[in-house]
């Protein structure tokens, strides 16, 4: 079955209501799903964090595994993502990179041993402050070729039909005429099966962090309890812009479906237009913000010394966002396809868009570990439930519509359903000082439509130097994926399929890691 991405951009030329549903579906998604969080070496070991603790990593996961440091501990984590996206749009293939380096974790545990020098009863309380970076989407995609078959005006006549503000401004243009026998629909002055250079621009970024503040403690070496608080600051940004370069109608093309047009009348304005090189951009942006809160707890048991168990719950996050989008269309026109020099004024719409505010209450997670020890190494995997289903939309508008915010729910209930997440890694401790590690991290699909998932595979090495200092490094692939960008949508009266491209994603994600033990 194909994935698509539908045009928002268009889809929002007929109904704003359109773009803002797909925030929200956008939102919700970022911010149920977590990929990986912590540190290069939590990440090498596939992201299991439930029966581990000594890790900054343990400030976000399961705060019970901060009972395990017997002395404070200060880390930074590093990342470069590269995104490769390999397009094929009208038999031209483009192969094109995108990097982006960033901060991943940085935190600091202060570790309270107790004033008892023995092994039995509460052996310390310990604090945790991190900030953590718990998904990285930033991506670029771009794709162009030759398009014969239709035109972006085409579409773009679609959207006119029932936008009278729209129609009345789009005919500005001159790239648009009314129909002689029916003037309230419209046809393209742009050749439709001309050949048309057309390219697509995709840029996605934004960040999802969690600062936490978390306290754990050890009692007797074998039961460890912790809690925290974590607060959120997210922001989703998306830009989607559409280039055509083609001709515009002759007289003799334009005649047969308006007899008495203007653009016929040698002298008019109309008339001026035709039979020239025009270059048409269409511009859709959108950027979501938003401040959220949540709480986890957890516990971790050690019946001896070669056995880990561990559980840990996090509270449902709520997140207030406010939602900005911004669509504009301009057209340029030249004497022919290789001048420089615009022979007409410049088109410049009207800038469209909207803001809302919104929450989204994104669900709870519960996970269960285990880790078994070996002398010289160790094996952990945790289990985790996620309830995508109850996801919740609120409408914080004061004059907000009870109705559309029940059907969004409803909407949402079809679209996510809860499953499992599964993360197993291991660790090979080579020398006092050199480590080695792997891990496997497996993402159940939150869609009810389908049940399959995705993975991030991961190796991993570290480090300690004679003065306490470690360092940590980590390579992380994404599953490759294949998917499908609709140009823009054509309606079925133009008899024509719309464009699309293919897109090959493959994402690479290293990481480094910087502590002292003090």
């Amino acid at each position: 079955m194909k994935k698509y991405i539908l045009p928002v951009a268009f889809l929002t030329l007929l109904s704003v209501q359109s773009a803002f549903g797909q925030s929200i579906f956008d939102d919700a998604k970022i911010l149920s799903l977590d990929e990986s969080n912590g540190t290069a070496r939590f990440k090498a070991l596939g992201g299991v964090n439930t029966s581990l603790g000594g890790d900054i990593s343990s400030i976000s996961g399961n705060p019970a595994g901060l009972g395990f440091f017997g002395q404070s501990d200060a880390s930074i984590s590093f990342n470069m993502l590269n995104n490769n996206n390999k397009t094929s749009f009208y038999g031209q293939n483009q192969n094109k990179n995108f990097a982006k380096f960033g901060v991943d974790n940085a935190g600091v545990v202060l570790a309270f041993p107790t004033a008892y020098n023995q092994d039995v009863g509460w052996q310390n309380f310990n604090i945790g402050l991190s900030v953590n970076r718990q998904n990285n989407y930033n991506d670029k995609v771009v794709y162009s070729g030759i398009n014969s078959e239709n035109t972006l005006v085409q579409s773009l006549t679609d959207a006119m039909f029932g936008s009278p503000s729209f129609t009345n401004d789009f005919r500005r243009s001159y790239l648009v005429e009314a129909f002689g026998d029916n003037p309230k629909e419209y046809f393209p002055i742009a050749l439709e099966g001309d050949p048309k250079g057309q390219q697509v621009d995709i840029l996605s970024g934004g960040y999802k962090y969690l600062s936490n503040f978390s306290i754990g403690a050890n009692y007797s070496h074998n039961f460890y309890i912790g809690a925290g608080v974590g607060l959120l600051a997210y922001q989703n940004s998306y830009s989607r812009d559409v280039y055509e370069r083609g001709w515009t109608k002759t007289t003799e093309e334009i005649s047969p479906d308006n007899p008495d047009s203007p653009f016929l009348r040698p002298g008019s304005v109309q008339n001026s237009y035709t039979d020239i090189n025009y270059a048409l951009t269409d511009r859709y942006s959108s950027e979501s913000t938003g401040y959220g809160a949540n709480f986890n707890i957890g516990m971790i048991l050690k019946p001896s010394w070669d056995w880990n168990f561990g559980l840990t719950f996090t509270s449902p996050t709520w997140t207030t966002i406010k939602f900005d989008d911004y669509l504009d269309t301009q057209a340029e026109y030249y004497q022919d396809d290789k001048s420089t020099n615009q022979i007409r004024p410049k088109y410049i719409s009207e800038v469209g868009g909207e803001s809302r505010d919104y929450s989204i209450i994104s669900p709870w997670k519960t996970a269960i570990g285990l880790t078994k020890f070996f002398g010289r190494g160790l094996i952990s995997a945790d289990l985790e439930f996620v309830g995508y289903d109850n996801v919740k939309y609120i409408n914080e508008a004061y004059n907000a519509n009870a109705a559309d915010e029940h059907a969004i729910n409803l909407d949402l209930k079809n679209i996510f359903k809860s499953n499992f997440n599964f993360r197993a890694g291991a660790e090979y401790v080579f020398t006092d000082r050199f480590t080695g590690r792997a891990g496997f991290n497996y993402l159940g699909s939150p869609y009810e439509d389908t049940s399959k998932g995705s993975y991030i595979g991961s190796l991993g090495l570290g480090y300690i130097f004679p003065n306490a200092m470690y360092i940590d490094l980590t390579a992380m692939q994404y599953e490759s994926s294949t998917y499908y960008d609709v140009t823009y949508s054509l309606d079925d009266i133009w008899k024509s399929p719309a464009p699309e491209a293919e897109i090959k994603n493959s994402r690479t994600n290293v990481v480094m890691t910087l502590g002292v033990k003090f």
